[in-house]
């Protein structure tokens, strides 16, 4: 039953691939109305939503469920599967730039509205912070992993500060987001998170797994322009969502 589950899934997950490809070819980057921008944000958020079904994951959203403000979306970070489960409510992701000359990769990067980031060389920061203040005062909203690595889901790392300099350089709203993931017994899932795995194991073990229950839990949105300090933005979100991601599932 195993292997037949990973099987079909697996077969599924390709032709969804294909057919990613062939959306993004036509409808990617399409901006020239905000009725086309819409229609094309619908389209990535079911097509994402299709990736989290076919890997049994069910999501149960919680607190702020309508999160239709353009804001910094900040998260606790516990597996690849991260992206796909937030990105269905509405984000545009942020990426190295490096990442936009990866064959394929950088393509579909740059065809989904992926903001790609310069790290390095003389006000590299601050036009990062540009970047991402401009896409979000553009209506999309923008998901970082303030802690810059994953965590297991029983705890979490410090946030890195200058994560949030686009919120304070550019008075944006903050939207803190908690993530957790459980099993039918509603302990914490052992297969998310990947650890010294590498991607293909971790997707196998997910693909040939029980339904995984993924909690998403949004806080109340802050607005940056409240902060005048990097570190005071970063401790309150953080205890904010660590107080939720520790929790049991309801």
């Amino acid at each position: 039953m195993k292997y037949f589950r990973i099987t079909y899934r697996l077969i599924a997950l390709v032709f969804l691939l294909i057919s990613g490809l062939v959306l993004m070819a036509i409808y990617g980057e399409r901006k020239e109305s905000e009725t086309k921008n819409q229609k094309y944000k619908i389209i990535r958020q079911g097509w994402l939503r299709t990736v989290i079904s076919i890997v049994g994951l069910k999501i149960t959203v919680k607190g702020d469920t309508k999160h239709d403000q353009p804001a910094l979306w900040v998260a606790n970070h516990i597996s690849w599967l991260d992206i796909p489960v937030i990105g269905s409510e509405g984000a545009t992701f942020l990426s190295k730039s490096e990442v936009r000359q990866w064959p394929v990769i950088g393509w579909l990067g740059k065809k989904s509205g992926t903001v790609f980031i310069k790290r390095g060389g003389k006000n590299a920061s601050k036009n990062a912070s540009q970047q991402i203040a401009e896409t979000i005062r553009g209506g999309d909203s923008v998901l970082i992993f303030p802690e810059g690595t994953t965590s297991d889901g029983t705890g979490m790392k410090r946030f890195h500060a200058r994560i949030f300099a686009p919120a304070i350089d550019h008075h944006l709203p903050v939207q803190p987001i908690a993530i957790h993931y459980f099993d039918a017994q509603g302990n914490t899932h052992q297969n998310t998170h990947w650890g010294d795995e590498s991607f293909m194991r971790n997707l196998m073990g997910i693909l040939g797994g029980e339904a995984i229950l993924a909690e998403l839990t949004f806080l109340p949105v802050v607005a940056g322009s409240k902060f005048s300090e990097r570190r005071r933005i970063a401790e309150y979100t953080e205890k904010g969502i660590n107080a939720i991601s520790r929790g049991q599932p309801t």
